[in-house]
């Protein structure tokens, strides 16, 4: 049993003369017999490490800096509508909301901020007060003034 295996693993290291191997590497691995367990081993190949270069980044003074965005220009009213206003008032602003609030497709941008304003504080609205102040005691001024300025558009 101790010639077959490294006769076996001899075989099919070198491919059992298949035809259609043109040529063996140069580095192929070499059976070498080990003194201590009798058992053959393949030797550590030692290939060249070559180091990765990084890419080479240019930094020069001409590269263009974006303009600082405001809180006014990264609110977006639409996005707003859709998500606290158009479920009760339509897409287009054109219902009365639970049919006991105004049109609000009707009002202007400053109308709009106005009642807003007063939900929020609590000096606006009648029956639907309690409802809407929920809906917008954390709007930002930022926030309300894209809101109205977006249903003014409808």
């Amino acid at each position: 049993m101790k010639f077959i295996l490294p006769v076996v693993c001899s075989v099919l290291f070198v491919g059992c003369g298949d035809p259609v191997q043109t040529s063996t590497p140069a580095t192929e691995p070499q059976i070498v017999e080990s003194t201590t367990a009798n058992a053959p081993i393949l030797p550590e190949a030692a290939a060249p490490i070559t180091p990765v270069s990084k890419p080479e980044v240019k930094v020069t003074t001409e590269t263009a800096i974006p303009a600082p965005v405001t809180a006014a220009a990264a609110v977006d009213g639409n996005a707003m509508f859709v998500q606290k206003c158009a479920s009760c008032h339509g897409n287009k602003a054109e219902k009365s909301a639970l049919n006991k609030s105004q049109v609000i497709a009707d009002f202007n941008e400053q109308q709009l901020k106005d009642s807003l304003h007063g939900y929020q504080t609590g000096t606006y609205g009648k029956e639907m007060k309690s409802l809407m102040q929920g809906q917008v005691k954390s709007l930002s001024p930022e926030q309300i003034n894209a809101l109205a300025k977006y249903i003014s558009t409808l």
